[in-house]
C-alpha cells in the first residue's frame, strides 16, 4: 500500500466530482448563448456546446488520473504500479502547471491561488503523486 498515491488519487477523484457537478451548476449552466461569441464552427450555441464538452472532458481526465493513482497505490504492484504512478504524476503536474500558470497570467499572482481551490488542490495532488511514485 502506497499512502501518498492513495491520498493523491482520492484528492483527484474528489476534485473531479467537484469540477463536474460544481462546474455544471455554477459555470456551464450560467453561460448565456446570447453573451457568447460565434466562432468559425458556428454560432453562440455552438460556442456553449464546445465549452460544455471541454469542461466535462477535463472532468473525465481528472477522474481517470485519480483512478490511476488510486490503483497504483492500492491494487497494482511492482513496475506496473510505478509506471502508472509516474504517468499519473506527470499528468497531475501538467494540470497543476496549467492552472497555476494561467491563474498567474489572468489574475494577480499569488493572490489568484487563494481565489479558487483548483490550483492548490491540483498542486497538492501532483506533489503527493510524485512522492508516492518515486
Amino acid at each position: 500500500m502506497n499512502v501518498p498515491l492513495i491520498v493523491a488519487g482520492s484528492l483527484a477523484i474528489l476534485g473531479a466530482a467537484i469540477h463536474g457537478v460544481g462546474g455544471e451548476v455554477l459555470v456551464v449552466r450560467q453561460l448565456s448563448p446570447g453573451m457568447l461569441p460565434s466562432s468559425r464552427f458556428g454560432g453562440p450555441r455552438t460556442t456553449k456546446l464546445m465549452i460544455h464538452t471541454t469542461w466535462h472532458l477535463t472532468t473525465i481526465a481528472f477522474l481517470t488520473v485519480g483512478l490511476a493513482l488510486l490503483l497504483s497505490g492500492s491494487v497494482l504492484h511492482g513496475d506496473t504500479a510505478r509506471g502508472i504512478g509516474l504517468l499519473a504524476a506527470t499528468a497531475s503536474t501538467g494540470f497543476a502547471a496549467v492552472a497555476v500558470g494561467l491563474g498567474g497570467v489572468y489574475r494577480q499572482f499569488p493572490r489568484s491561488l487563494l481565489l479558487h481551490p483548483g490550483p492548490i488542490m491540483l498542486t497538492a495532488t501532483a506533489v503527493l503523486a510524485w512522492w508516492g511514485a518515486l
